[in-house]
């Protein structure tokens, strides 16, 4: 072949290559063309069910907002939060990263038996936790305070984590409870809920697969170290019916994967035959004969079914006991727990602090019959929690 002729292949080689470019970028360009006109044309929702969170709202264009940056934040966001088919895309990549070998995907670690395990950032409000707790300690005047700190799965269950995962980060909610626990004042009991999830001896799942939370059993653990501290004969779990309300739970942890090869999780109920209960929200004003809500099994947030979701105060009276009374205040974790605490109270009251605004302490002087108050808050959330600045 002469010159000419490899002059002109590589020319027309060179075309076509241009021409593919071409082709290529027009794609790349309508994709991102049919995008926008999607993130505007799709109707924007105000919370996720998928995730169960509120979406972020698109910010308010003000000068100090893109002074500050919080505009240019907001407005990233809000692109991130409304983005289309985002569930389907978080699929689609969760699936490409676990099949190429990943065993850290979007901050959720893949354990050796199966679970999800979220990755444990360093707290920064450590300092302001240990204020709050001691504050309320030293507000109430007449009940005996003790505070349960719940490491989760990360903690307890670090032998099924990833090779990968350094030291510091298996042990690092033991680090911070005991930074707490030691700074508390004599008025403050402590409750090792760590030594007594790591000594458990029964062969159950202490914290589901999909969510960060404990199941009812780890919950149970939870309540035996409550009892041994506060010098309470516990109820064998043998004697509460136990009835799996639910086999197709999909928690928090799977919303940040969406990808169903990950399973479902199972929901267990405690009742006992001797209750004699009545269980009254404050907010509504509703009065049920149960510390569960079975509507909420039918919905993505299946965890609602303890203690039906979220209220400022819950009553809960045991006419099966004579007197006793007992205050919570607490996050999430203390729904799953509050059916083994019944038996013990005659009243109990429960305070969510991100939502009951008339300061646990100066209910708790108010009513007589409160004997314990026991604060009780997980190590996987507690950092941004912001019931922790009412409490007292």
């Amino acid at each position: 072949m002469g010159n000419k002729e490899l002059k002109s292949k590589r020319q027309d080689d060179e075309e076509k290559i241009r021409l593919t470019d071409r082709i290529l970028v027009y794609i790349i360009c309508g994709i991102m063309f049919l995008f926008i006109i999607a993130f505007f044309a799709f109707e924007k929702k105000d919370f996720s069910v998928n995730e169960n969170r509120t979406l972020a709202k698109l910010p308010v264009l003000k000068f100090e907002n893109v002074k500050s940056g919080s505009f240019t934040e907001g407005l990233e966001n809000y692109a991130a939060d409304h983005f289309p088919l985002r569930d389907t895309l978080m699929t689609l990549m969760a699936e490409a990263q676990r099949l190429s070998g990943r065993k850290e995907i979007n901050g959720v670690y893949l354990a050796k038996d199966g679970s999800l395990i979220e990755e444990y950032d360093t707290p920064k409000n450590t300092q302001k936790q240990i204020e709050q707790f001691s504050k309320l300690a030293e507000n109430v005047q007449n009940a005996k305070c003790r505070l349960m700190l719940v490491p989760t799965a990360i903690e307890i269950n670090y032998d099924t984590l990833p090779d990968h995962v350094p030291a510091d980060k298996r042990n690092a909610q033991h680090r911070t409870i005991e930074e707490i626990y030691t700074s508390m004042p004599d008025s403050l009991l402590t409750i090792d809920a760590e030594t007594a999830l790591k000594m458990v001896n029964f062969d159950k799942r202490l914290y589901y697969r999909t969510d960060h939370h404990w199941t009812t059993y780890g919950a149970y653990v939870g309540y035996e170290a409550y009892c041994k501290a506060a010098g309470l004969d516990t109820i064998p779990l043998s004697d509460y019916t136990l009835t799996d309300v639910s086999t197709d739970f999909k928690g928090t942890i799977f919303s940040k994967l969406n990808d169903e090869y990950f399973g479902t999780d199972t929901i267990t109920s405690a009742a006992h035959p001797d209750w004699k209960i009545s269980v009254e929200y404050s907010d509504t004003g509703e009065v049920t004969d149960t510390p569960y809500n079975e509507e909420y099994l039918a919905q993505k947030d299946k965890y609602s079914y303890f203690l039906n979701n979220i209220h400022p105060m819950v009553t809960i009276t045991n006419e099966a006991v004579e007197s006793g009374g007992l205050a919570i205040v607490k996050d999430s974790y203390a729904n799953s727990m509050v059916p083994f605490l019944i038996g013990h109270y005659h009243t109990i009251y429960i305070f969510d602090t991100r939502y009951y605004k008339g300061g646990p302490s100066k209910f708790i002087n108010e009513h007589s019959e409160i004997t314990d108050v026991l604060i009780l808050y997980n190590m996987n959330t507690i950092d941004n929690d912001t019931g922790i600045g009412g409490i007292f």
